[in-house]
């Protein structure tokens, strides 16, 4: 692990991670004499974005710590250190009193209160949440606070999440507990449980009051139903790790939700346990122990009782330690039991054995979330046997649904640590590696199956094998839906990819990221491609597979081409050419890196350079019997030939194309090769040629959501309705143009802009 340079570290002996993060990419600079200027050239990142980050102006992101040890060659160590930065500079906010924030959940069972009077039909609230979210605060204090409002406050911890479940409390003695609080005396308690609460109602029914009756750590509706008075003026104010089903057909019930702390009241509470002035110090360091104890006002206590009692240390480097010792240990508090770890255990322990299997397969998964059938891969289930069990999670508090995507789920943080260590338990070393491989193989199916719903009558999709035993790839309807799944799942592919890397499953992390070839020319996610495809490569390396290794080389050359870096697309076609070339009989894909290096020919105005590989392209894809590959070949070939002034060849390839793919009803092939045509017929003075094929275009690269494609036919159109004397709807169709791509390609968002402001300065004010 590389250490920050002497110079920096010699001026303050505890720099913060974002300093760190800061200084080291600037000693990295030194170290190899490079300016900001060309760190920017070779990381794909503006150089002002560049001097604002080594100012600390804007945050360091994972994707810009990528991008960075992509161009320094470190690995993944700038990406390991923004991760433990975790968070950014928050304000520090007034320290609260003894109970800190809470205040939507406290209005809500106020307002339950403010309606109450001793008539009122008995009722029931629910504060659920996950382990160590304060529930059992909460009730304490609001019961506290409503003294005044009610006439009788009873209480009971019914044990429901407990280290030993035989202390789990029955109902009977609930009751028994309940009417002790009724003073009454041990000798007139019934012995059966209906007997006490008939008891218990008959007493509360004598009474013209208003009852607040406090349930804490109840399991389930099992548990509560025997207890519920049900008497007029009671409100019952149960706390749960689950959500109680089924409470609302006995007792009119609300609940209230009771999730990690927001991002202030975290920070409030940690500065009311270390300090105001203390906190008011260090208060990047202060959010990042907030984030790094995932907002829980369990693990915030025990952090925050941690750093209170060591005054020497710096809040800064207690959240280092938090980061780099592991966080359940260190929040295990001072006896065993009370601890982060412990209060997950007892949630964990308490759900049925299908469901903790589940929980603690999901610490498998790498990604920032999964679905339903990734989850069901794990288990080696069908997608309707694990949505049972997913919702009994949820309802648990152990994973919680994604908002933004019906089906999918993700884990807090700690306790996604907690099902990690869990399944890396030795017990479970057969089991883990069987669910591995099944997800490993439930996404090269659904990859596969994807792409192939993409472009399907495409000739480039070779099949696979059978997917592996009790493993249900995702299926899709059409195109649409296969773009959607793909979007979603992004996130996860590189993490999938290096799991099977890991795994030394060769093939599977060579496949998953090259299968998605089409998607990745469609959506452009860059920083996916390159480092999915990056493993790729590592994987045909450790195979010693050279036609593996070619494809990966031209489909990682395809993006480094998109990205503008020509000078790495190149090395890559060269590579590709020389592993296949004279040594491979019939080899289908050796045309693209020819195709590859004719098209950095032609951007660099070798013209005629250009118009030869390109052509040597076509003719090796004729001779592969790669009909897709020919056909693109022939758009680029089109292309250069025009710009060598050979109007007739290049109109009749582009022609060519154009007709091939309107036969076989290939609806972005046909985009890609009207646009580029329309561009042809404009630079040889067909206008309404290339009017008409821009519009084309436009619609269908609009119908494949292929948004650069769209804004490239929508540039060309409105440079021919410029030609036209139509500047008004030239405008128009660049700007639509340059809002799509504006998110995607900043040099071509530019080129787009430049062209607006000519248009504009032409049509003279309105």
């Amino acid at each position: 692990m590389r250490e920050v340079a002497s110079s920096v570290t010699g001026a303050r002996p505890y720099l913060t991670l974002a300093e760190r993060f800061r200084a080291e990419v600037m000693s990295l600079c030194d170290e190899r004499g490079w300016t900001l200027r060309e760190l920017s050239r070779r990381a794909f990142l503006d150089v002002g974005f560049l001097s604002k980050l080594i100012r600390g102006l804007v945050p360091a992101t994972v994707d810009v710590a990528r991008a960075l040890d992509t161009a320094f060659g470190t690995e993944a160590w700038l990406q390991n250190l923004v991760i433990r930065i975790r968070s950014d500079l928050h304000p520090q906010l007034p320290v609260g009193g003894e109970f800190v924030g809470r205040e939507s959940q406290r209005a809500r069972l106020d307002g339950l209160v403010a309606q109450m009077t001793t008539d009122s039909p008995a009722s029931a609230a629910v504060l659920a949440g996950p382990a160590g979210a304060g529930k059992t605060s909460l009730a304490v204090h609001w019961a506290n606070s409503q003294k005044s409002a009610f006439d009788l406050i009873l209480w009971a911890d019914l044990y429901g999440f407990t280290g030993d479940q035989s202390q789990r409390a029955e109902p009977g003695d609930v009751l028994g507990e309940l009417l002790k609080g009724l003073n009454v005396s041990a000798g007139r308690i019934p012995v059966t449980e209906t007997e006490r609460l008939q008891l218990l109602r008959g007493i509360l029914a004598g009474r013209t009051a208003r009852v607040l009756i406090v349930l804490d750590n109840a399991v389930d509706l099992v548990q509560v139903k025997p207890i519920l008075p049900g008497t007029p003026g009671t409100l019952v104010l149960i706390t749960s790790r689950r959500r109680i089903r089924g409470l609302a057909q006995v007792a009119r019930t609300v609940h209230v939700p009771v999730p990690p702390m927001t991002e202030r009241d975290s920070v409030d509470l940690l500065g009311s346990l270390i300090g105001a002035d203390r906190a008011a110090r260090e208060p990047e360091a202060v959010a990042r122990v907030v984030d790094l104890c995932a907002s829980l006002p369990l693990a915030l206590s025990i952090a925050g009782n941690l750093i209170s009692a060591d005054a020497r240390t710096s809040v800064s480097q207690h959240a280092e330690a938090l980061a780099d010792r592991g966080r359940l240990r260190m929040l295990d508090g001072d006896h065993a039991g009370i601890g982060v770890r412990a209060a997950i255990s007892w949630s964990v322990a308490s759900a049925q054995p299908d469901e903790a299997r589940l929980f603690r397969l999901l610490g498998i998964h790498p990604g920032p979330r999964f679905t339903a059938g990734a989850a069901a891969a794990l288990a080696g289930l069908t997608e309707p046997e694990t949505l049972p069990l997913l919702d009994r999670l949820v309802d648990a508090h152990l994973i919680q649904q994604y908002q933004q995507r019906q089906g999918s789920y993700r884990f807090h943080d700690l306790l996604r640590d907690y099902a990690t260590e869990e399944i890396r338990d030795p017990r479970w070393e057969s089991e883990r590696r069987d669910a591995t491989e099944r997800l490993i193989g439930w996404y090269v199916h659904s990859c596969h199956a994807a792409d192939l719903a993409l472009t399907p009558l495409r000739d480039h999709h070779e099949p696979l094998d059978a997917p592996p035993l009790d493993v249900y790839p995702a299926t899709f309807d059409d195109a649409s839906a296969a773009f959607a799944w793909c979007t979603a799942e992004l996130p996860n592919i590189t993490p999938v990819s290096q799991l099977a890397l890991d795994h030394r499953m060769w093939w599977e992390a060579w496949r998953l990221p090259t299968v998605l070839i089409d998607y990745h020319i469609f959506a452009r996610p860059f920083h996916v491609w390159t480092s999915s495809m990056r493993i790729a490569l590592t994987a045909a390396e450790m195979a010693e597979n050279d036609l593996w290794l070619a494809e990966v080389a031209d489909k990682l050359a395809a993006a480094y081409m998109r990205m503008r870096d020509y000078d790495r697309a190149d090395e890559l076609s060269r590579r590709a050419i020389a592993l296949t070339k004279d040594r491979v009989p019939v080899y289908p894909r050796l045309g693209w890196p020819y195709v590859n290096l004719g098209i950095s020919a032609h951007v660099r105005g070798d013209i005629a350079t250009a118009v030869a590989l390109i052509g040597q392209g076509v003719d090796a894809f004729v001779a592969g019997g790669s009909r897709i590959g020919e056909l693109a070949a022939r758009i680029e070939w089109g292309t250069a030939l025009r710009d060598a002034g050979d109007r007739d060849r290049a109109l009749q390839q582009g022609r060519m194309a154009l007709a091939a793919f309107r036969a076989n009803g290939d609806s972005h092939g046909l985009a890609s090769a009207l646009a580029p045509l329309a561009r042809t017929c404009r630079a040889f003075g067909e206008l309404d040629e290339a009017l008409a094929c821009s519009e084309e275009a436009a619609e269908c690269f609009h119908t494949v959501r292929d948004a650069w494609g769209e804004a490239d036919a929508l540039e060309i159109k409105g440079l021919v309705l410029a030609d036209l004397g139509r500047r008004a709807d030239a405008v128009e169709a660049l700007a639509t143009a340059l809002r799509l791509v504006e998110e995607l390609d900043e040099v071509k968002a530019e080129q787009l802009r430049r062209e607006i402001r000519t248009h504009q300065v032409a049509i003279g004010p309105t």
